[in-house]
């Protein structure tokens, strides 16, 4: 096996670069791809700019729908939104949540 180390594999990179693309080429390279990272930090910036937002000013009759991350089901989804509208859905089917949270939400809006 080859026993080579972080330092040693940025060097292989490099050289495997300048053979590939040709030293001329290279800052050209280096450019777009700083551009590449910067764009990408620039477009996770604005999302996570927006959901700041979205999480300060979603107010829906004084009760706030904070955005926290992902569920790991349907189910789990129902009983978040369930709890911020103040219902609890316990002993409650998914069909029976559902029809109680669009209810809420058609008399709050």
């Amino acid at each position: 096996m080859l026993n080579i180390g972080g330092s040693e594999w940025v060097i292989i990179i490099l050289l495997f670069l300048i053979l590939i693309v040709g030293s001329k080429h290279l800052p050209t390279l280096g450019r777009s791809i700083g551009r590449a990272v910067g764009e990408y930090e620039r477009a996770r910036a604005g999302v996570m700019r927006e959901l700041e937002r979205i999480n300060t000013s979603s107010n829906l009759g004084g009760m706030t729908m904070p955005i926290k991350g992902p569920v790991e089901s349907e189910r789990a989804k129902l009983e978040v939104i369930a709890k911020t509208l103040g219902i609890d859905p316990n002993g409650l089917s998914d069909d029976e949540l559902k029809r109680l949270i669009h209810n809420r939400l058609s008399s709050i809006m």
